[in-house]
């Protein structure tokens, strides 16, 4: 079985969210040119990038990476796991609360 590499799981998980390269290039400060090279494993991506990336698709990098190089790249353990599902969870619910209190407010 062939080793997937990263850009190939995000480009996945991206097409799956339904967002755009565009959206992603932005969000990175960069081209979608550029851009398109990490998906097709051409460019080798930062540490911040990676987390900006599942930041923005609302996961953790452990749902965006392969877990051995998730935690090749954090060094995290259980704990950094749980710590990162919560904070996901958390912003989650943020947005739907607020989202429900400007409909609220709207009516």
């Amino acid at each position: 079985m062939a080793k997937e590499e990263i850009g190939t799981i995000i480009r996945q998980k991206r097409e799956s969210l339904k967002i755009s390269q565009e959206a992603v290039a932005f969000i990175l400060n960069m081209s979608q040119a550029a851009y398109s090279k990490i998906e097709r494993n051409e460019t080798k991506l930062k540490v911040e990038q990676v987390y900006k990336i599942a930041d923005y698709f609302g996961i953790t990098i452990y749902e965006l990476l392969p877990p051995a190089l998730a935690s090749d790249i954090t060094g995290e353990n259980i704990f950094g796991l749980l710590f990162n599902y919560i904070r996901i969870a958390w912003k989650k619910t943020k947005r739907i609360f607020k989202k429900k209190d400007t409909d609220i407010h709207e009516a």
